[in-house]
Parts: structure tokens; C-alpha cells; sequence
């Protein structure tokens, strides 16, 4: 049996690029019959001036009243082309029906032309030199005078040159004008001139016009583009989040389970195993929280808390985290803060140089690490100098991209993911720090980052630890613990109960509040997990049960959850987060903390 399968290629190349030509020439048929009908009223208002000063001199010259019949003519064409263009000015949908319009304005036109052009019929039967040539000036000056209305579109520019001018040589050859043969020669060369003129002036305007058009084409292919880029970095997001929620459920339980099993096998001889599975599971969770930092950066729910304090404060903590590992390293770790004052967040600027001097120490083989402030006009630069392996000028750019690592092209996950950097150059546009990189490859690198410098007057105000005030340790005993699946209840319940705390568990927000509502003794605390099943969630949970107990009992919203609408959503709640993996440390500090 033979099967046939249709594809639907979609249209060809070549298909496309006729449909984008006929569109261009549709659009350029368009603005041209526009610009027609645009000088329309002004060039219509001149002619009549014209003819009618010209007829009235030449009656009053020559008491010759056929004239008259001429001014009938032009003046009626004229009316009839004013009254066309008031009817297409009002018409809202003239762009639909251009090739009607077109056709009026060339009958018009053309008719208009002819008129004009029958001007040597009324006034060559006269001998007089003076009256020829005023019917003269008047006829090549309408010439001249209409290019400028004619030039946007190029049957136009026949349409009214050729029945003006055309008929003049010939008539002055039939009626034995006076000097006819030098006149009709500077007429046909007058004619000639006007042409070549107009079409040139044509050539340039519809130049232009397809210029305009080809750039207002390439602007929509750009929007397009940047909205197609901007979808594929959403569908990133979302496929980041997506990924690294449903790896940090597994992570989770893994990290609760190894938790409590380290705590029973203390003093064996499994216990190394146990402290070997407890660091790669804090290696993992080091990964997920880069990743969960550039979410939360995304999301733009980190706000910088403002204020002035002494770098020697920031400097004082990050020597003390950073000189074991520098020694460690083999290398010198040297802070200079030479007693600056600097307006910033104090922790988010820790953020950003822990991430530098962690980057500087991880490149850097001999020598040793300089953090220094100098004064640079209004602002302080803090300065990293490192004597590492240093970085070549091409790829200085792309050293604040994420997942970028020059000399890690086998992706070491010891040697991190590639993340540092790209979350020190949000932080720096979040702070409005400008950052700057220099590096030579053999001799080290600096990153320069520019931070306000505080006004001495202000000085009388500042935090001059620059710490955030702990929270108030509370007693919670009785914890509410809700997760719809089985092995993190079941790890978690392990672990709380290690603790010393009474564990109530429960997979929905219905079982959560039958046990609120049941227990004899108070709750302390709700410890739920954000996404559970049948569409219900932590945050509707926590809601539920301070319904059924009646006050507001503390919470922690456990996540996995990271893509930028998620982390918002949850800090804008107000609860307390943590995100999967959750670190047993970080939970157990976590529930310490609540009142």
C-alpha cells in the first residue's frame, strides 16, 4: 500500500519577493496619485488667475470676443478639477479606490491640457507680434508651472506637457505667425527641455519614494524580529522555569532525606558518604539559585534599599569571607577603602563584589587580588584588579552574558555555571552602577564599578554598619506542612520531626484544613508548597486555613517555580519564600525566625 503525504511547504522564495514588489508598487501608486491630488487646489487656483488675466488683456487689447469662448472652456475644466479634488479629500476611503481617482485626475488633466493648448487658435489669427507673444509667455509659463504638480506621477507629465505645448510650433507654421519659424523652434526646444526636466525630477522622487518604502519594509522585518526575539526569550523563561521546577521537586526530597540520614549516621563510618551526597546536592542548589537570581532580577522584585554608609563596612565582611579562600589559593587578598562614604544598598553592592573577587580568585593562578575606592568626580570607582589569566579584547563584550565561560569550554560544573557575571551586570543597571571591564590576556583583569559618592552634609543620617536588622526568633513547635506529592511529605515530615517539631501533614488545602480544624493544640506555623494539584495553590492553602483558625498564623511558601511572573507573584504576597532545593540550614534559620 503506498501512502501519500502532503506537505504544505508554504509559499517559495520567489513568491515572497513577488508579493513584497507588488505590494511596493501598489503603495507607490498610492502615494503618487496622493501627491497629485495634494497640490491640487493651489496650482488649480493659479491657472485660473493666469488664464483670466490673459483673457481679460487680450479682449481689452484687442475688442476680440472669441476669446471668450476659451475662458468658458478653461475655467469650466478648471471648476470641474477643484470640485475632484474637494470630492477626494472627503472621501475617507479614497486609498481603496485609487485607480478610480487616478482616472479622474488624468481625464481632468488631460482635458485641462487640451485647453490650454487651444489657446493659438483663438489669438494666431492676429498680426500682431506683442499679443503672440503674450500667448506665448502665458502657455510655456503654465508649462513650467505645472511640473511641479505632474513630476510625482510620470503619465502625467505627458498628459499635460505634450497637449499644451504640442499644438504651439504647429499652429504658429499654419497661421504664418510673425517670426513663426524662430518662435515654433523655441517652442519644440522649450518643450523638449520641460520634459527631460520633469522626467528627471520623477526619477529622483520615485527614487525616493522607494527608499522610504524600503525602510518603513526593513523597520517592520526589525519589529517583527525583536518581537520574535522577545517571544523566544519568554518561551526561554518559560522553559527554564518549567525545567527547573520539576528537576528541584526530586532535588528537594534528595536534600531532606541526606539531611536526616546524616544526622542518624553521625559518628559512623557512612557518615563521609553521607557529607559527600550533602556537598553535590549543595553544588546543585548553588546552580538553581544562580539561575533563581536572574529570575528574580527579571521579575523585578529585587528593589534596592538606598542609603549612605562607609565602604570599609562592606569591605570588613567580604575579607572575612573571601581571606581563607584566597589563602587557600595561594594568593593575596587586599582591600583599600581608603575612607570613602557611598550612597547604594549596601547588601546588593556586597552582592556585586562577592561575585567579582569570587570570579578573580577562580582565574587567577599567582599573584593575588586588589579591591580598592578612588574618588572619580561625584562618584566612588570600586575597583578589582586580579593578576590572572586575563581576557582577550575580542571577547571583553560578552563576559556579562549568561552561561558565558571563556576557559571552561567543557563546562566544569565546579567551575560554576557561568552566572556570576551576568547577575553583577543586572544588579549594576538595577543600582544605575555604570560597570566597566578592562583586561590584558597574561596579566589580570579590572572591573570597575562607578557608585555615587555620599555628600559629607549627609553623613549625620547614614546606617554606619550598614546590616539589616535581624528578624525576632520565634518558638514555633507545631508545624502545618502541605505538599501534594508523597516523597517530599514523607522526607520533610523525617526532617521536622529530627527538629523536634510536631508535624501535620496533609496533600490539599481540604486535608490541610480538616487537621487545623481538628488539633487540640495551637499551630504555629503553615509550611506549604506553592504548585499543588487539581489547580490549587500554597497561597490560596495559607488563605484557607487562616480562615478556619482564625488568625493570621505565619507561613513560608516553599517553590520550585522560578520564571519571573512566579517569583513576583510570590514575593508581592508577603509571605516568607523559599526555593527548591531548600537547603536544611536555610529552612531550619527559616522557621526559627517565625513568631
Amino acid at each position: 500500500m503506498t501512502y501519500r503525504i502532503a506537505q504544505d511547504t508554504g509559499p517559495s522564495a520567489s513568491e515572497l519577493i513577488a508579493e513584497s514588489n507588488s505590494q511596493q508598487r501598489n503603495d507607490l501608486l498610492l502615494a503618487q496619485i496622493h501627491a497629485l491630488y495634494s497640490t491640487n487646489w493651489f496650482t488649480s487656483a493659479g491657472a485660473i488667475v493666469t488664464a483670466m488675466t490673459f483673457w481679460v488683456a487680450y479682449l481689452a487689447y484687442t475688442g476680440d470676443r472669441l476669446v471668450l469662448i476659451w475662458a468658458a472652456m478653461v475655467h469650466a475644466t478648471q471648476a470641474v478639477r477643484i470640485l475632484n479634488g474637494w470630492v477626494y479629500q472627503r472621501d475617507d476611503r479614497a486609498w481603496q479606490r485609487m485607480l478610480v481617482w487616478r482616472r479622474r485626475f488624468m481625464v481632468g488633466l488631460l482635458a485641462s491640457g487640451l485647453v490650454w493648448g487651444s489657446a493659438p487658435l483663438f489669438v494666431l489669427p492676429t498680426p500682431d507680434l506683442a499679443t503672440v507673444c503674450l500667448m506665448m509667455l502665458v502657455m510655456l509659463g503654465m508649462g513650467s508651472g505645472g511640473i511641479g504638480v505632474i513630476v510625482a506621477y510620470r503619465p502625467a507629465i505627458w498628459a499635460w506637457l505634450l497637449p499644451l505645448l504640442l499644438p504651439l510650433p504647429v499652429l504658429l507654421l499654419w497661421f504664418d505667425a510673425p517670426l513663426k519659424s524662430p518662435l515654433a523652434i523655441f517652442s519644440l526646444a522649450y518643450l523638449g527641455v520641460n520634459l527631460a526636466f520633469a522626467f528627471g525630477q520623477n526619477a529622483l522622487l520615485v527614487k525616493a519614494l522607494k527608499a522610504q518604502f524600503d525602510n518603513a519594509e526593513l523597520v517592520a522585518q526589525l519589529r517583527h524580529q525583536m518581537t520574535l526575539a522577545a517571544q523566544a526569550d519568554k518561551e526561554k523563561s518559560r522553559f527554564v522555569a518549567s525545567a527547573s521546577h520539576d528537576l528541584r521537586q526530586p532535588m528537594h526530597a534528595l536534600g531532606l532525606f541526606a539531611s536526616a540520614l546524616e544526622k542518624r549516621l553521625a559518628g559512623t563510618s557512612e557518615a563521609p558518604l553521607v557529607s559527600n551526597l550533602n556537598r553535590c546536592i549543595e553544588s546543585l542548589d548553588r546552580s538553581f539559585n544562580a539561575m533563581l537570581d536572574i529570575s528574580k532580577l527579571d521579575a523585578g522584585v529585587v528593589e534596592p534599599q538606598l542609603q549612605s554608609f562607609p565602604i570599609r563596612d562592606v569591605f570588613r565582611r567580604l575579607h572575612m569571607h573571601f581571606a581563607g579562600q584566597a589563602e587557600g589559593a595561594g594568593l593575596h587578598l587586599r582591600f583599600k577603602p581608603g575612607g570613602k562614604h557611598v550612597t547604594s544598598d549596601p547588601q546588593l553592592l556586597e552582592r556585586i563584589l562577592s561575585n567579582l573577587i569570587q570570579n578573580a580568585i577562580k582565574y587567577t593562578r599567582d599573584g593575588g587580588i586588589v579591591v580598592v575606592a578612588r574618588n572619580s568626580g561625584p562618584n566612588v570607582n570600586i575597583e578589582v584588579w586580579d593578576t590572572g589569566i586575563g581576557i582577550p579584547e575580542a571577547e571583553l563584550p560578552r563576559v556579562f552574558d549568561e552561561f558565558y565561560q571563556l576557559h571552561n569550554p567543557e563546562r566544569d560544573r565546579n567551575r560554576g555555571l557561568g552566572m556570576g557575571l551576568a547577575i553583577v551586570k543586572r544588579l549594576a543597571l538595577l543600582l544605575n552602577h555604570p560597570l566597566t571591564v578592562a583586561s590584558t590576556v597574561g596579566k589580570g583583569t579590572m572591573i570597575r564599578l562607578a557608585v555615587p559618592q555620599t555628600d559629607l552634609n549627609a553623613l549625620h543620617g547614614m546606617n554606619l554598619e550598614a546590616e539589616t536588622v535581624p528578624s525576632p526568633i520565634g518558638n514555633a513547635r507545631t508545624l502545618l506542612f502541605i505538599d501534594d506529592e508523597e516523597d517530599i511529605r514523607d522526607s520533610m515530615a523525617l526532617l521536622l520531626r529530627e527538629w523536634d517539631y510536631e508535624v501535620l501533614v496533609a496533600s490539599n488545602i481540604n486535608e490541610a484544613c480538616l487537621l487545623a480544624a481538628n488539633h487540640p493544640e495551637p499551630i504555629h506555623a503553615v509550611l506549604s508548597d506553592l504548585r499543588l494539584r487539581n489547580g490549587e495553590d500554597g497561597l490560596q492553602a495559607i488563605n484557607a486555613i487562616r480562615h478556619v483558625l482564625g488568625y493570621q498564623i505565619p507561613a513560608v511558601l516553599v517553590t520550585g517555580d522560578t520564571s519571573p511572573d512566579q517569583v513576583k507573584r510570590v514575593h508581592d504576597s508577603g509571605h516568607r519564600v523559599l526555593f527548591k532545593p531548600v537547603l536544611p540550614k536555610e529552612l531550619f534559620s527559616m522557621l526559627r525566625q517565625l513568631s
